[in-house]
């Protein structure tokens, strides 16, 4: 027991965790069914995070390098031969989290165990008749400076392992199934070199008409 109470209060400076994707409200049936994607991954050092998400059989990829200590967000978009990133500053969240809006949030008692971590449970609840109230667990044994300023969540004091999110129409729910500790790599965490740089709406823009094709 006094290995498991030092494992428990044990705060991660770095690693990978893994999620499950889901999409709740998605027709399996679908067309584009089959091109949607099953796992996302999120490293993490620090102040810093990327969050990379591949799609379509690896024709759609995102990048999002965040920087919790100069709050910037590079959005990277790969589709195809097309490359390009955008610079988002606080001021241009709004813009990618429109579909969301600012939630009120909601403290609970409740705990939980998730990917081996211990969680507490948050509930958002929106303004919007379409959203429902959508639960939030995140822990705070990992060591990511306000991890979640960047989104709808932001109140949030602790890393998300269990949570849904809304963007262009779509709901995604991502389920944290491991969390591997480690050094990650610094080249992660910096922009690509080989990306276009575009304006934050020529990116929403582009975003929009690629998954809008998933939602079909």
């Amino acid at each position: 027991s006094g290995c498991s109470t030092s494992i428990l209060d044990r705060r991660v400076a770095e690693g990978v965790i893994e999620y499950a994707l889901s999409f709740p409200d998605y027709d399996p049936n679908g067309i584009m069914a089959g091109m949607l994607p099953e796992r996302t991954v999120l490293a993490f050092a620090k102040e810093k995070q990327v969050a990379e998400l591949s799609a379509g059989m690896g024709v759609f990829r995102t990048t999002m390098v965040i920087d919790g200590q100069a709050k910037g967000l590079d959005y990277h978009l790969s589709l195809m031969s097309k490359k390009m990133v955008a610079h988002l500053n606080p001021s241009d969240m709004g813009l990618f989290n429109q579909d969301s809006g600012k939630p009120t949030i909601l403290f609970t008692e409740d705990r939980d165990t998730i990917a081996g971590y211990p969680c507490k449970r948050a509930i958002a609840i929106f303004d919007r008749i379409d959203h429902p109230e959508n639960d939030l667990w995140y822990t705070d044994r990992l060591a990511v400076e306000q991890p979640n300023w960047f989104g709808p969540f932001a109140e949030v004091p602790g890393v998300l392992l269990r949570y849904d999110i809304v963007q262009y129409g779509m709901r995604m729910r991502l389920d944290a199934i491991s969390v591997q500790p480690g050094t990650v790599d610094p080249a992660r965490f910096s922009v690509k070199p080989d990306f276009d740089k575009v304006q934050p709406e020529v990116l929403h823009h582009e975003l929009g008409e690629v998954l809008g094709t998933f939602a079909m």
